[in-house]
């Protein structure tokens, strides 16, 4: 707030009328013994009636100043604008009533007459401007009185009036400018003093307020001095920390105060502290050091904040051993469940071939079918748990955006005909940066989502560039997504309008695959939708160098080669997969060694005269032995090293790490066939090639 914008210039120019009226008592007696003087110097050398008439004019004039100096007194207004231009008024009749005393008494053949009239003239102009300075509208009225003296002394009193005449007019002038000193002065003045007075209202107010608002907070404060003295402080800080028996004063020191607290406060750490009163509530002690070393601690109850803080830490330890126990319990159950899928897969595929005829054909097409989605639905939770363990780590290069949509479009057609979809892709020879198989792994669960969610409509997949950003996106013309949903939707498990659970529509657990990968990838994902409209899912990622591409070497493809006479050991405690496993490769020409123990597998190794050219290890095993454990022993019985394939229905993300670590190759039930084929074909030749490690 700035004091002198609230003073006005009315409040000033009241209080200079308020002096005028306080000077007037002054100015009457001046009048009134002025003018009887005179009219007694003059008796004898004026006609006596114009002397008697004039002073009757000036006792009536006084009489009238006194009425009104009287009705201002006891109104005492507020704003005396119009009572300054009252005295005014009546200042310049009294100017105009001596103004006539030059021309009514004043003749320059008799000095005495000339000397009277001029020193009483001068002297009523110094008492005005003692007196009615404080008002110049007033002031001038004095002005009157000398100016009609000058002029008769001009006109009439030859040389020495010219003389005299100009001493006066000097003394005029100078008295002038001495009154707009005082004036500017005395202004000055009344304005510094409203100024003050309006300091020390703000000054009160604010100390009020700041009171007010001292003993209102809800947190106790005091103020310390660089002493350590207390200063001020609220009823708060003294109910916080249980004075309230103490007598506190103002210049105590704070040790002093807080000894007496329960327990005793001896000893204030700078910044922030906390303290347990005996009663059990905990105070939030903060100190701030002001410019001048002095130093302000608020006092603050935060026990109800504590007492949160622990329910939300108990809650969130709940929540950890809830999702401990569910990953323990996903992980039990998906090893429980692979195990005879895996089996069955492997008794399938082995009658299969022995079966299989024009009749049969599309029963064994549907018994594929549902072992098929049962794979994928696996593959997708065992996605979840390697994504979550940290075992996928992206190879960040650059990617040709057109052969990516290529490999799509022509994946998934098949799909958007069994839809009743119409799938448009829009090719770009752009080249994006990122994991070209994480990256197709996420679109792909982006553009099969989108045409399992529509029917009968349209899907377009297509890229735009701005920038050094690409943003592929994926429109369908589906029923959409409600807008509380869109965060839900990449939740594990969670799908909307597929309330019968229709194995079709899969688990719900692809846009959580692609959340988790954008997020490794380090990928914006977006969505937008509207009901019964449609949706967009849209991928942002980087735009690499068109130079940075290089066309990738098509894959080396393992020839065909049969299997027939090489020996394989299978190493698995559940009997089912072991009799599964053993007779698909015996049915491939294999010599299988079958074990469901460790000890079992040694035993029979010392008996048998073949050494074995592979292991096939199941990774959880009965008892605490590990197959990586078991694989190690049994290379260490052969006295030689053999390759090693590990095959698991873990998810634990511990176990995953460590069957990663291991080294050695990894396939995950419940595995087909074919690619069981494959993998054993690739090691089997890979140690052909390799020399002997004994």
């Amino acid at each position: 707030m700035n004091p002198s914008a609230s003073v006005t210039h009315a409040e000033i120019q009241s209080e200079l009328i308020d002096t005028l009226f306080r000077s007037v008592p002054i100015a009457i007696i001046v009048h009134i013994v002025s003018s009887t003087v005179f009219v007694f110097l003059l008796w004898n050398v004026s006609p006596h009636h114009h002397l008697l008439a004039w002073l009757a004019v000036v006792y009536g004039l006084t009489a009238a100043r006194w009425f009104l100096m009287h009705a201002y007194r006891q109104r005492q207004p507020t704003s005396g604008i119009d009572w300054g231009i009252a005295a005014a008024i009546l200042s310049w009749i009294f100017g105009l009533t001596w103004g006539t005393v030059p021309f009514l008494f004043l003749e320059p053949g008799q000095p005495l007459t000339l000397i009277i009239i001029t020193v009483i003239l001068v002297a009523l102009n110094a008492q005005a401007l003692m007196a009615v300075v404080s008002y110049p509208p007033a002031y001038f009225a004095s002005v009157l009185v000398l100016s009609s003296l000058i002029i008769v002394l001009l006109l009439r009193g030859g040389l020495i009036g010219a003389e005299i005449a100009l001493l006066v007019s000097l003394n005029l002038v100078a008295s002038l400018f001495y009154a707009r000193n005082v004036y500017k002065t005395l202004s000055h003045s009344l304005q510094l003093r409203f100024e003050n007075a309006a300091l020390r209202r703000e000054t009160e107010e604010k100390s009020i307020l700041l009171e007010t608002t001292l003993q209102h907070i809800q947190q106790g404060i005091s103020l310390i001095d660089r002493e350590n003295r207390l200063r001020m402080w609220n009823q708060n800080f003294v109910d916080l920390l249980g004075l309230g028996n103490q007598r506190i004063e103002s210049g105590q020191t704070l040790d002093t105060i807080l000894s007496a607290a329960d327990p005793p406060l001896t000893r204030l750490k700078l910044g922030q502290m906390e303290y347990r009163h005996a009663d059990g509530a905990i105070i939030e002690i903060r100190q701030n050091t002001l410019p001048d070393g002095s130093r302000v601690l608020t006092y603050t109850d935060i026990s109800e904040l504590k007492h949160r803080e622990e329910a939300l830490d108990l809650a969130r330890q709940e929540a950890e051993q809830a999702n401990a126990a569910k990953t323990r319990f996903l992980a039990t159950a998906s090893h429980d469940l692979r195990q005879p899928i895996h089996a069955l897969g492997l008794f399938f595929a082995n009658l299969a071939d022995r079966v299989r005829d024009p009749e049969t054909e599309p029963l064994i097409e549907q018994i594929e079918d549902s072992i098929e989605a049962i794979d994928s639905m696996l593959d997708a939770l065992l996605d979840i748990s390697k994504l979550d363990a940290g075992l996928v780590r992206p190879h960040v290069g650059p990617v040709a955006m057109a052969e990516l949509f290529k490999r799509l479009e022509t994946e998934c057609q098949p799909l958007a005909r069994e839809t009743g979809n119409r799938l448009r892709v829009r090719f770009s020879r752009v080249i994006g940066q990122s994991d070209p198989a994480m990256l197709e792994r996420l679109l792909r669960n982006l553009l099969i989502n989108a045409l399992r969610y529509t029917s009968n409509g349209r899907v377009l997949v297509g890229i735009r560039r701005s920038g050094g950003q690409l943003r592929i996106e994926v429109h369908d013309t589906g029923s959409g997504i409600p807008e509380d949903q869109l965060d839900n939707i990449f939740l594990e498990f969670h799908q909307l309008g597929n309330p019968e659970r229709d194995r079709h529509q899969g688990l719900g657990l692809g846009l959580a695959i692609v959340k988790r990968l954008a997020a490794l990838l380090g990928h914006q994902v977006t969505v937008r939708s509207r009901l019964g409209q449609g949706s967009c899912f849209a991928i942002a990622l980087p735009a690499a160098q068109e130079s940075a591409h290089r066309a990738l070497p098509p894959p080396v493809m393992i020839p065909g080669r049969e299997l027939q006479g090489h020996r394989i050991l299978v190493l698995d405690d559940d009997n089912a997969v072991l009799e599964a496993m053993s007779g698909l490769l015996g049915r491939w020409g294999c010599a299988v060694i079958k074990a469901a123990s460790l000890e079992e597998a040694q035993e029979k190794l010392e008996t048998s005269a073949l050494s074995p050219e592979l292991l096939i290890v199941d990774y959880r095993l009965g008892g605490e032995l590990s197959g990586l454990e078991a694989v190690a022993i049994l290379q260490k019985n052969l006295r030689r090293y053999v390759p090693a394939l590990v095959i698991t229905g873990d998810t634990a993300p511990d176990h995953l790490r460590e069957a990663e670590a291991s080294g050695y190759p990894l396939l995950h039930k419940p595995v087909q066939p074919a690619k069981l084929r494959g993998a054993v074909r690739h090691l089997i030749r890979a140690h052909e090639r390799a020399p002997l490690m004994n």
